[in-house]
């Protein structure tokens, strides 16, 4: 009975510890998540659902609030499909396929821009290794290592824009987007007034990094997590960084690093069913990304902070689930860019 309440506690904090990563302006660069429930048992199959909506509405300059005149945004929605097969009590391989829609408002030749995009994504490879499961009275402490690739599978075409002349603002218009006359975006000098940043009118804050499918690049995530339980309380942590190679027409994302802590607390604990419920620290640090010949685009930098409560819950030692809710507290940005404002992320999974 101690053994199995052990292995089903774990299990229901690890949905939560490596469910959703941090989404930024830079949407594409979270696009792994890796849905990982109990300790690998030998033969297991399971089967994730996790959906990841972010909303960004939130125009910055070099991490000033800046007026958002043409109501700018860009709703994006990350649902991905998890498949993991446990070849030990240890190891364990999953695939990872993402499903990107995309919706958005924007300024394009000094006129507002509406469009929308939906695709698969980058899928990605894994393997996971547990060299620790500590569990003695009423302590218990598990790390978990990863590492894999994500392959070049989303389309990745809006990358284009970048290398075009005078992208950002002016360029061409998107063939995925219907151009309406709402209005001409005017000029205007940048300023500072009582800590607001007043960036050009016409500055387009959404650009085909932030709504591309994919990135056109092979790309090497590793990472490692600890869980640890001391009767009743939570506490986990993790950290992964993406090593990113040169993709679509030339264009490199920044190498990055996602990282998460939470501590928290089982509302409920019985033998069939658990519920918990967490407070969770999160991040994400990009520098610049560059183009051809090394060029650098200054309006793709970020370090982002978000905090936000979770729910998650295990039922019948099979279903497991979270929903959970992000603010973020902290977004610091090189020029202007368009962050997020909230977040949501939920997850089913089904261990056969």
């Amino acid at each position: 009975m101690k053994n199995l309440f052990i292995r089903h506690a774990l299990a229901v904090s690890s949905v939560v510890l490596f469910l959703s990563q941090p989404a930024h302006a830079c949407d594409v660069c979270a696009l792994y998540t890796a849905v990982q429930v109990e300790s690998p048992i030998q033969n297991a199959f399971r089967l994730s659902l996790a959906e990841q909506f972010t909303a960004l509405d939130r125009i910055q300059t070099d991490g000033h609030y800046t007026e958002n005149t043409y109501n700018q945004f860009l709703k994006s929605s990350v649902t991905q499909v998890s498949g993991q097969y446990d070849l030990s009590n240890s190891t364990s391989l999953q695939l990872v396929m993402p499903v990107v829609s995309r919706t958005w408002r924007r300024i394009e030749d000094e006129a507002v821009q509406r469009g929308s995009d939906a695709g698969i994504g980058d899928i990605t490879m894994l393997a996971h290794y547990v060299p620790v499961n500590y569990s003695s009275g009423d302590l218990l402490a598990r790390l978990r290592v990863f590492g894999g690739v994500e392959l070049p599978t989303g389309d990745a075409h809006y990358l284009g824009e970048e290398s075009a002349p005078g992208h950002h603002g002016d360029e061409e218009g998107d063939s995925h987007g219907d151009t309406h006359d709402e209005g001409m975006a005017q000029h205007s000098v940048t300023q500072k007034h009582n800590g607001t940043t007043h960036a050009p009118q016409s500055a387009n804050a959404i650009h085909g990094h932030d709504i591309t499918l994919g990135s056109g690049s092979w790309d090497f995530p590793l990472g490692a997590g600890l869980f640890s339980q001391w009767k009743r309380f939570i506490w986990a942590t993790d950290a992964q960084y993406t090593i990113r190679t040169e993709g679509a027409f030339g264009y490199t994302f920044a190498n990055d690093w996602m990282w998460s802590t939470a501590v928290g607390h089982y509302l409920y604990l019985e033998d069939n069913a658990q519920v918990a419920l967490r407070a969770r620290l999160s991040g994400q640090y990009k520098g610049y990304d560059t183009g051809k010949g090394g060029v650098r685009y200054d309006d793709t930098a970020y370090n982002t902070t978000f905090l936000g409560p979770e729910l998650t819950g295990l039922v019948t030692h099979r279903w497991q689930g979270i929903l959970g809710y992000d603010l973020p507290i902290n977004v610091n940005n090189s020029e202007t860019q368009i962050t997020p404002s909230y977040r949501i992320r939920a997850a089913l999974t089904y261990r056969f």
